[in-house]
């Protein structure tokens, strides 16, 4: 999604210069798309409106409206304003095309719709033979149990990308999610032997280790990058510390993540797991309701899921019952909590 929103924004500066386009339009786009940067998107959607309305820059502004609604989470309404969007392009903007239906297919993903997911990825490939369409459409057939389609994607998608660590891990965690991380194991083995220095490859190494489950190596590779205090690399040895049942360790990577950045749903969550493991639920539902409260869409998923598990594990069930529906309801594609659902209507 970020890289996404750094091509969006890429290319709508390039288009503000069009002639015929009032300085009032250039204006308020710039505004939405400032906007979405500082993740404000219901005033990066009243900027919109207003480009929309006057009839100018419809492509531009029907697109940052989509990435606005896929940051609210209202994925139906994104897909809406990104077919709008497709609407007002022509012959000439096949790049522009392409970025919008990137954008399409994956609020179609995150909705469950792998069908048309696969469809939009589609269009896509006939524009251009690309890594990440192929990834999508491989991970749309898995969530429907097509395990040779999506295996034959998910190899043009490593050929295609054979150096990119978060490509080959996306898909290994595709497997993973479908109890299949022995399929997946092949992309971990290929990531783990792409060559490079420096930090990011110590990061990425670390990344490997982790779901390799070889949590002493992670740390070893993690040891430079929190000493640093590298945002990510602080968060992934906060879910090391994690795995390892090593609360306290866990929630001080995770503090020392907030003191530096600010509160996200993702550190956050990191705190709710470790007040979980310590049976502190009240503190984790606590911390939850601060996670959920934080603008954008973005790490919210595993804060309404952990919430469930705060409420049954304090023995409401009532409540915990109340929240699984909620969650069934918002994001249906998700099979743990599905099922997680129809255990607590059996009690």
């Amino acid at each position: 999604m970020k890289k996404a929103l750094v091509l969006f924004l890429a290319l709508a500066a390039a288009l503000l210069t069009g002639c015929g386009v009032s300085q009032e339009a250039q204006e308020q786009l710039e505004n939405g798309m400032t906007a979405i940067e500082n993740s404000s998107y219901e005033e990066a959607l009243a900027a919109f409106s207003q480009v929309i309305s006057k009839g100018e820059l419809l492509v531009e502004a029907w697109r940052g409206t989509g990435i606005a609604y896929m940051g609210q989470g209202e994925l139906a309404k994104a897909v809406d304003a990104f077919d709008q969007a497709l609407a007002n392009t022509d012959d000439k903007m096949n790049n522009t095309r392409k970025d919008i239906l990137y954008y399409k297919a994956t609020a179609l993903y995150k909705q469950g719709d792998y069908a048309e997911t696969a469809n939009v990825c589609d269009e896509i490939l006939k524009l251009a033979n690309e890594g990440d369409a192929h990834y999508l459409k491989g991970a749309s057939a898995l969530a429907q149990d097509q395990k040779d389609l999506a295996t034959t994607e998910f190899q043009a998608a490593a050929k295609l990308c054979s150096d990119d660590y978060d490509m080959l891990l996306n898909i290994y965690e595709c497997y993973n999610q479908k109890n299949l991380s022995a399929e997946g194991d092949v992309y971990l083995q290929q990531a783990l032997n792409i060559q490079g220095s420096g930090s990011d490859t110590a990061y990425q190494k670390a990344r490997i280790y982790y779901y390799l489950e070889d949590y002493d190596k992670a740390k070893a590779m993690l040891a430079s990058g929190v000493e640093e205090g590298d945002a990510k690399s602080l968060l992934l040895m906060g879910k090391v510390y994690l795995k390892l049942s090593d609360t306290a360790h866990s929630r001080v990577m995770y503090q020392r993540y907030i003191e530096a950045n600010g509160e996200t749903a993702e550190s956050l969550n990191g705190i709710v797991l470790c007040d979980i493991e310590e049976g502190n639920y009240e503190s984790a539902l606590a911390n939850i309701e601060k996670g959920l409260a934080l603008e954008g869409d973005e790490g919210k998923q595993e804060l309404a899921f952990n919430a469930i598990v705060a409420w049954e594990k304090q023995g409401n069930f009532d409540a915990a019952k109340e929240k699984a529906a909620q969650y069934a309801e918002q994001y249906p594609a998700d099979e743990k909590g599905q099922k997680e659902y129809a255990f607590l209507l059996s009690r």
